[in-house]
């Protein structure tokens, strides 16, 4: 092939590529097309106010279920359990009638954990059925007192009714009552709170709790129902101005162990 050939050919391939690169482009990627943005989804503003109400109630649940232990009464009858909480680091306040006639107590956390109570510390008050019992080693979860509920005001009942698992009962201040209009071995000169929430047995001793995880009060007493599986027609908790004035006008009594 001729050198005037070669030159001949090599325009074409130059003007072929040049033809090319006018259409194609010059790169091997090819250049980006225009798309359309992805459709961007709202959020409802409700979905906003229920994420930290949800982590609240979750906060003040798992708050709850730290503070409340279950009190396993071991006596000469038997064993029989109710419900307490941690008032200060050594000091567990429960139901008279849950640790009376105890041979040893023990008191259960809700994670599985045990601590043995001072059977020769414990103390019960005179005028009403509440109970204090000392423990040496320091307890994690103390109550933080609440201000007084108020009709209509939302509350948490918390325990281990029958002696079962940890359960917390919602429900409202019904009312508030005189002690005194209380059945014969409940009556006392004080203030009551009926509320609704639902509880059985073994709830008591067990704290009532504010929506903000306060201690307002210590379940004490209901109106029983068909069975004692069913759920109280009526729940009644002791708060927290009447415990101390029953407290400091009737004093404490030593425990009498079961012989």
């Amino acid at each position: 092939m001729t050198v005037r050939r070669l030159a001949v050919v090599a325009l074409l391939a130059a003007a072929l590529v040049g033809a090319a690169a006018a259409v194609f482009g010059t790169g091997l990627t090819p250049p980006p097309r225009d798309a359309p943005l992805p459709a961007v989804k709202t959020v409802a503003p409700g979905v906003l106010v229920r994420a930290p109400q949800r982590l609240a109630r979750d906060s003040a649940t798992r708050a709850a279920q730290q503070l409340t232990l279950r009190v396993r009464n071991i006596s000469c009858a038997g064993v029989a359990t109710g419900s307490g909480f941690a008032l200060d680091e050594h000091t567990i306040i429960t139901n008279r009638h849950v640790i009376e006639g105890a041979a040893a107590l023990e008191l259960n956390a809700w994670d599985g954990s045990s601590i043995e109570a001072d059977v020769d510390q414990a103390s019960t008050a005179r005028l009403v059925d509440v109970a204090a019992t000392r423990v040496a080693q320091s307890l994690p979860t103390v109550a933080e007192p609440g201000p007084e509920p108020q009709p209509g005001e939302r509350v948490t009942a918390v325990g281990y009714p029958l002696g079962g698992p940890l359960t917390v009962s919602p429900g409202r201040v019904v009312r508030i009552l005189d002690g005194r209009s209380l059945p014969t071995g409940f009556a006392f000169e004080g203030e009551v709170i009926e509320v609704s929430s639902k509880i059985k047995q073994g709830n008591s001793g067990g704290p009532l709790l504010d929506r903000e995880g306060r201690l307002v009060g210590v379940v004490f007493a209901g109106r029983p129902g068909a069975t004692a599986e069913d759920f109280m027609e009526a729940a009644y908790a002791i708060p927290l101005s009447s415990m101390e004035k029953l407290l400091s006008l009737g004093g404490q009594q030593a425990l009498t162990p079961c012989a």
